[in-house]
Formats: C-alpha cells, sequence, structure tokens
C-alpha cells in the first residue's frame, strides 16, 4: 500500500507538469519543429550520453575491485543500462534492478552493489553540487530570479503548516523510539532482524568501498568526466534546433542547472513532465519560445528515453543468457 501511494504520488506530479507544460501546445507545429531537427547534433549528443554512461560503469568497477569482486566494465555496463531502463518504467527502480543484474552475471550480493551505488550517488551529489554551485554564481542574477519565480508561491503555502508537521514528525518518532525499546530483547532474537542486520553490514561494506579504492584518483577523475558528459550532451543537442543554436556554452550551463531541478523532482519516466517544464522555463530566460522549448526538451528526454529503452532491453537478454549458462554449467 505504501509503495501504491508513493508511485501514485509520483505519477501525479508527473502527470500535473505534463498538463501544465502540453496543456495548450499545437501537436502539429510541434512536430513539424521536432522534424525539421538536425538529426546529426541529437545522434552525437546521444552519443556522448552512452560515452558517460560507460564511464560511470567503468568506475563502478573500481568500487566492486575494492570490495574484491572482480567485475568487467562489460558487465557493469549492461547493469547500468538495466538501471535507466527500469527507471523510466518504474519510478527509483533503477538501483535495484541495477545491483540484481550482477548478482545474476558475477554472483555480486546486492545488499554490497547497492552500497556502492549509494556511494556513487553521494560522490556524483557532491559533484553536482559543486558544478551547480559554480553556475549559479556565473549565472546569479538569471537563476535567482527564475527561482525565485518560480517557487515563491509554494513557500507561501508551505510556511502555515511548517510547526504542526515537524510536531507530528517528533511525536511519531518518540513513540517509535519507546516502542524499539520495549522489544528490544525479543527483536534480537527475530530470524528476521539478524537477516536484516547482515544486509546493512554488506550494505555498509559497499558504501564505505571508496576507502579501499586503489586508485582515488582515477575514480574522482572519472567522476568529473560523467558530467563534463551530461553537459556537453545537452550543449550539441542545442543545435538540433533553429531557435536553440544561438545559444553558447555558458548559457547551457544555466539550462543543464534549471533542468537538473527537474530531474531531481520525482516524476514518471525519468522526468517526464518536470523535466521539460524546468527545460523550457531556462530556454524562455534567453529568449527561445515556450514552444521551441518544448519542443526541444521533447527531443532531448524523448531519443535518450527511446535509446536506453532498447539498450536497456537488450542488456537484459544478455544478463538473462548469461545466467541461464552459468545455471546449465
Amino acid at each position: 500500500m505504501k509503495k501504491a501511494i508513493q508511485y501514485g504520488i509520483i505519477l501525479l506530479v508527473g502527470g500535473l507538469f505534463l498538463y501544465f507544460v502540453f496543456k495548450d501546445t499545437n501537436w502539429t507545429d510541434l512536430f513539424q519543429k521536432m522534424s525539421s531537427a538536425n538529426l546529426y547534433w541529437l545522434a552525437l549528443g546521444v552519443f556522448i550520453s552512452l560515452i558517460s554512461h560507460w564511464i560511470r560503469a567503468y568506475r563502478a568497477t573500481l568500487l566492486y575491485d575494492a570490495m574484491h569482486f572482480k567485475i568487467s566494465t562489460t558487465h557493469s555496463f549492461y547493469a547500468v543500462l538495466i538501471g535507466y531502463m527500469m527507471n523510466y518504467i518504474i519510478p527509483r527502480a533503477g538501483e535495484v534492478s541495477r545491483c540484481a543484474a550482477l548478482s545474476k552475471t558475477d554472483d555480486l550480493p546486492v545488499e554490497k552493489s547497492l552500497g556502492s551505488v549509494v556511494t556513487e550517488r553521494i560522490v556524483d551529489m557532491f559533484l553536482l553540487i559543486l558544478v551547480l554551485g559554480v553556475i549559479f554564481l556565473i549565472q546569479f542574477d538569471l537563476i535567482s530570479q527564475f527561482l525565485k519565480d518560480t517557487f515563491e508561491n509554494k513557500n507561501e503555502i508551505g510556511q502555515g503548516n511548517e510547526f504542526s508537521w515537524k510536531f507530528i514528525l517528533l511525536i511519531g518518532l518518540i513513540a517509535i523510539v519507546i516502542l524499539l525499546f520495549s522489544l528490544r530483547k525479543k527483536l534480537a532474537q527475530s530470524s528476521l532482524v539478524i537477516r536484516l542486520f547482515k544486509m546493512v553490514q554488506g550494505f555498509g561494506d559497499g558504501l564505505l568501498s571508496i576507502r579501499h579504492v586503489k586508485n582515488p584518483s582515477l575514480f574522482i577523475s572519472l567522476s568529473v568526466l560523467i558530467w563534463i558528459g551530461y553537459i556537453l550532451m545537452m550543449y550539441v543537442c542545442l543545435f538540433s534546433l533553429e531557435a536553440t543554436s544561438h545559444l553558447n556554452f555558458v548559457d547551457c550551463l544555466t539550462v543543464f542547472a534549471i533542468g537538473t531541478i527537474g530531474v531531481v523532482l520525482p516524476a514518471p519516466g525519468a522526468g517526464a513532465g518536470t523535466y521539460h517544464f524546468f527545460v523550457m522555463q531556462s530556454l524562455l530566460l534567453y529568449g527561445v519560445s515556450k514552444e521551441d522549448g518544448i519542443a526541444y526538451a521533447t527531443m532531448v528526454h524523448g531519443i535518450q528515453m527511446i535509446v536506453l529503452l532498447i539498450l536497456g532491453a537488450i542488456a537484459s537478454i544478455i544478463v538473462m543468457g548469461k545466467q541461464k549458462s552459468k545455471i546449465n554449467e
């Protein structure tokens, strides 16, 4: 029930953004804009993004090696592709699917690989905050005005309920602590708790694997290259439409920074709706019309979704084939 509610909220958020973005869209005009796009630049953007995904897969092998698991970059790449595919199908399911794929091909325990994925996310989040901070300083006036206009109403609505929610949360936490303390002896003997403890221990091994990476400078360099690839992908795709081709690299950094908000927000289809909204809004800052902004966001999001769904499906078939071969041996 809890997961159903979570997915329902995610679908609602994405649906509202999609409705807001496309409610007044002239579909004939939109398809004409996209059909006139330069496919060379879109293809180059997809190629760059795939290189970034491969680098992500290679970086992950450094963490696996730190846990004494020898995983090939190829198998890691299959897992990354499957993870991205699942994120488009089921929100936030990519991490678990990625770990499950490695469990099938290389017998890597899911809890250990999941811990390493969290480590990757922490590093990525740190770098993302750093990148966004630099971009924010470069384009302070534009981005600050955008954030002010976008979230002003939302903050006003949330302020009135802030105290009551904090009070309810505090009471709930106290009740949970008291309950767990009173049942501590029975819980310690429970097979479920023992199993959970082992899972947490394996998760911790994966999370701390970064301390044992043999080449930390390589790990950091690969992490930086991943984000450079994502920015370059967005930049070259700007040349696919005449309406966005005049934007320079610094302009692209602003679009990337604001567009990232749409990816971080919970929405189905890896940012469907939220990504479109924030990219469209950011392009308005540079005189790109709403219609052209929607066309650009739809193409960039759509082409990546199609490619990753196809490649993820192929990778899934390969992984299932390798698992079947292992069973037959």
